[in-house]
């Protein structure tokens, strides 16, 4: 009776501790993080603001989540990296007719992020990267937790650009509210075009109507949603 209540307790610790010093994967795609949490992806109402351009070689830029609604979100784990191209793996996964290079994402992860020590960060594991075949420029090009987090929206992290122009980028991150079995949300992103125009051999970035930016306005988009189903809720729980 006691081994198996030693068991019980073990098993349940393990669980409420799952994953506490950090992601143990490399790629954000729907299937990879629900196979971690045990549960499908939830919404925390969470947005990401990024700036229109970076320079290669330049100043770190700031990447932001925050929550669409103004309310103040708590969370516990991140994992986060710029891939080139103006697709989130999320999304390339999600594409039935994907089977080219990037099908289970993009392998190449770039960039540098800054100042983890300091916001309980820390770079990704080398090894948990080669397995899922991913290539980081730097060693901090994924980053993750390094404890439970006590983070909580705004939430900055600084990523320093590469020094060779990767042209359009995107910024992959998944936030967790807690442990295994708790919400967990990829905050959806907007892209963040180079001031030195399309990489070499690229075939150019998203742009709209006179070659304008849209990765601001993507984001301005994923805002407005949120925003108007966070209404809607609250409008039928007084009606």
């Amino acid at each position: 009776m006691h081994l198996i209540q030693s068991i019980t307790l073990l098993t349940l610790s393990a669980v409420t501790m799952a994953f506490p010093q950090g992601a143990p994967r490399c790629k954000i795609t729907e299937s990879i993080i629900a196979a971690g949490h045990k549960i499908p992806q939830g919404s925390l109402g969470l947005v990401m603001q990024l700036p229109q351009t970076y320079t290669p070689g330049g100043a770190a830029i700031p990447v932001t989540i925050n929550s669409a609604n103004g309310n103040t979100v708590k969370f516990q784990g991140v994992l986060a990296y710029v891939t080139p191209g103006n697709t989130q793996d999320s999304q390339l996964t999600a594409l039935p007719a994907n089977g080219g290079a990037n099908a289970g994402g993009v392998p190449q992860h770039v960039g540098t992020f800054k100042n983890l020590g300091a916001q309980q960060l820390r770079a990704q594991t080398a090894a948990i990267c080669s397995n899922q075949n991913v290539t980081n420029d730097n060693a901090a090009s994924t980053i993750t937790h390094s404890q439970p987090l006590t983070a909580q929206t705004p939430f900055t992290i600084m990523w320093t650009p590469p020094k060779t122009n990767k042209g359009v980028v995107t910024v992959n991150m998944v936030i967790s509210s807690g442990a295994s079995k708790t919400p967990w949300q990829i905050v959806p992103s907007g892209q963040i075009q180079s001031s030195a125009g399309a990489a070499a051999g690229a075939g150019g970035a998203a742009t709209g109507a006179g070659g304008k930016n849209t990765g601001g306005a993507a984001a301005g988009n994923i805002i407005n949603a949120v925003k108007a189903a966070a209404a809607k809720a609250v409008k039928k729980a007084k009606a």
